[in-house]
C-alpha cells in the first residue's frame, strides 16, 4: 500500500500536475479505480495535496446506482469532502448509443462542477489497462500513427485541464491497493457485457495476450512512452522543415521537393493539417502524386470542407472553393479616355496619355504609335481567341504567353488586355506588347501615346 502511494507521489512530482495551491475535481463512480484515485489524492503529503471536490453521476442504469450514490455520500461525509451529484434520468436515455450519450452527459456535468468550484483541473481514474485497451482498439481500427499514443496524461478541457494521474499503474496494482487499504467499491455489472467492444478487449483479448506474456500491458505502456517521445521530436523537426519551405500560407514546391522523400510526406501532412485536421492517407497520397508530377504544372484538387488545393507551378496553396468562379470579371469592359487613370487592381492603375509636350501627360511608360481607327481603346479581360501581333509576322495566343510565363491560374482569371477599336490586343497588361507595322508617313497620320502603369506605395 505504502509503495503505491510513494510511486503516485513521485509521479505527480515528476509531471508537476498539481499541488496544494490547486483546486481539483475528482470524477468518482464508486468503482475501484476512481475510489483508489480519490484515496491517493487525499493521502498526499500536504505540499502536494490539492483542494478536492468529488463529482458523481448517477446514470440510473441499475438498481445499484442508488446504493453507489449513498455510499459516496457517506464516504465524503466521513472524510469531510464536498460532493456534487447529478442524475441522468432514465427518460433521457437514448434507444441506441447509450454509452457515448452517458459519456457526454458526465463530462458536461464535470465542466459545470469545475466552473462552480472555480477549479481548472479535472482528475479521472484511467489507468494502464485502459491505455492498453485503447491502443489495441485504435490499432485494429486503423488511422494515424499518432493515435496509437492512446490516452494522453494531460489534455485541454473546458478552459482547464483533464489529468489522468493513474496511467502508469495497472488495474492489478489499483485493486491490490484497495484491498490492502480496506477501500470499499462497487463493480459495474455492465462491464461484463461482451456485446460492448471495449469489454471484449478487457475480458478476452488482453487476457489472451497476457497468457502469452504476463508483462504485456506494461510492455505496451513502454512502447507508448517511446512513441510519445519520438512523436514529440518529430513534431519539432517537421515544424522546422515546414518553416523553411513555407512562404506565408503557400508551400514552395521547389524547396519542398529538395527534402528527403519521407520528410516530404510529413511536412506536407503538417501543412495540410493547418487547414484540414485528420488528413486521410489516401488523400495525402493523391496530393503527393499531384505535387510531384512535373507534367502537370497547374491543377486544383477538391479537399474536404469545401476547400481546394491549388498547384501553380512552384507554388501551392489552399483556398476556399468558389461558387461561380470568375463571375463578373469577364463582363468587365471599360473605354479608355486619354489622360485618365484606370485602376486595374487594388494597388495598380494604368493611364493612356498623349506624348506631346512636357506637361502632366508626358509620363514615363511605353511609347506607342496607333492608327486613328484604333481608337477608342478599351480594357477588358483576356479571352480564349486573343492573340498579339508579332514583329516577325504572325500572332501569338495570349493563352500561350501566359503558359510560357508560368502565370498561375488564379492570376490568369484576373488578367486584363488593352484592346483597340477592332478588339485587337495592344497590350497584355504587365506582360507583353503587340507590334503594329507602321506606314512610312506614320508620324503625320498616326497618334503618339504613352501607356503608363503605376503602383501604390508598398508594392
Amino acid at each position: 500500500m505504502v509503495k503505491l502511494e510513494e510511486q503516485f507521489k513521485r509521479h505527480l512530482q515528476g509531471g508537476r500536475f498539481f499541488d496544494k495551491r490547486d483546486r481539483v475535481v475528482v470524477a468518482v463512480s464508486a468503482g475501484v479505480d476512481s475510489m483508489v484515485l480519490l484515496s491517493l489524492v487525499t493521502r498526499l503529503p500536504a505540499p502536494l495535496r490539492p483542494t478536492v471536490t468529488v463529482a458523481h453521476v448517477n446514470h440510473e442504469l441499475r438498481r445499484q446506482s442508488w446504493q453507489e450514490e449513498e455510499y459516496l455520500r457517506q464516504y465524503c461525509r466521513a472524510h469531510d469532502l464536498p460532493l456534487l451529484v447529478k442524475h441522468w434520468p432514465r427518460s433521457a436515455h437514448p434507444q441506441t448509443g447509450i454509452e457515448e450519450a452517458a459519456r457526454r452527459f458526465r463530462y458536461h456535468f464535470f465542466a459545470e462542477v469545475m466552473a462552480a468550484r472555480q477549479s481548472p483541473i479535472l482528475l479521472t481514474a484511467h489507468h494502464q489497462n485502459d491505455l492498453a485497451e485503447t491502443i489495441l482498439m485504435k490499432l485494429v481500427r486503423g488511422g494515424q500513427l499518432s493515435q496509437l499514443v492512446g490516452i494522453n496524461a494531460v489534455r485541454p478541457f473546458t478552459g482547464g485541464r483533464l489529468i489522468r494521474p493513474l496511467l502508469p499503474f495497472s488495474k492489478e496494482q489499483l485493486r491490490a491497493y484497495a484491498v490492502a487499504a480496506g477501500i470499499r467499491w462497487y463493480e459495474d455489472t455492465t462491464n461484463q457485457d461482451l456485446t460492448i467492444s471495449r469489454n471484449r478487449y478487457r475480458h478476452e483479448i488482453i487476457p489472451a495476450l497476457e497468457r502469452e506474456n504476463p508483462q504485456f500491458v506494461q510492455h505496451l505502456a513502454s512502447y507508448r512512452q517511446q512513441l510519445t517521445d519520438l512523436l514529440a521530436w518529430q513534431d519539432q523537426e517537421v515544424q522546422g522543415q515546414l518553416d523553411r519551405v513555407q512562404d506565408g500560407e503557400e508551400l514552395c514546391l521547389d524547396k519542398w521537393g529538395q527534402l528527403p522523400e519521407t520528410a516530404q510526406r510529413l511536412v506536407l501532412q503538417r501543412w495540410l493539417e493547418q487547414r484540414l485536421p485528420n488528413i486521410k492517407q489516401r488523400l495525402l497520397d493523391e496530393v503527393v502524386g499531384l505535387l510531384k508530377n512535373s507534367t502537370v504544372p497547374q491543377r486544383s484538387l477538391a479537399l474536404p470542407g469545401g476547400e481546394r488545393l491549388i498547384k501553380d507551378y512552384q507554388r501551392c496553396r489552399i483556398a476556399e472553393a468558389k461558387k461561380n468562379p470568375g463571375k463578373g470579371q469577364h463582363e468587365l469592359s471599360t473605354v479608355v479616355e486619354l489622360g485618365q487613370w484606370y485602376r486595374i487592381s487594388d494597388r495598380q492603375a494604368i493611364r493612356v496619355g498623349t506624348a506631346t509636350g512636357s506637361g502632366p501627360d508626358h509620363l514615363a511608360g511605353q511609347e506607342m504609335w496607333l492608327a486613328p481607327d484604333q481608337f477608342p481603346l478599351r480594357l477588358r479581360p483576356w479571352q480564349a481567341g486573343d492573340a498579339l501581333r508579332l514583329k516577325q509576322g504572325g500572332h501569338q495566343l495570349v493563352r500561350r504567353i501566359l503558359i510560357d510565363q508560368k502565370v498561375p491560374n488564379a492570376a490568369r482569371q484576373h488578367q486584363l488586355v488593352l484592346v483597340d477599336a477592332h478588339d485587337e490586343p495592344v497590350w497584355l497588361l504587365g506582360r507583353k506588347w503587340a507590334w503594329f507595322t507602321r506606314p512610312v508617313d506614320y508620324r503625320q497620320r498616326w497618334r503618339h501615346v504613352i501607356i503608363s502603369m503605376k503602383k501604390d506605395k508598398g508594392d
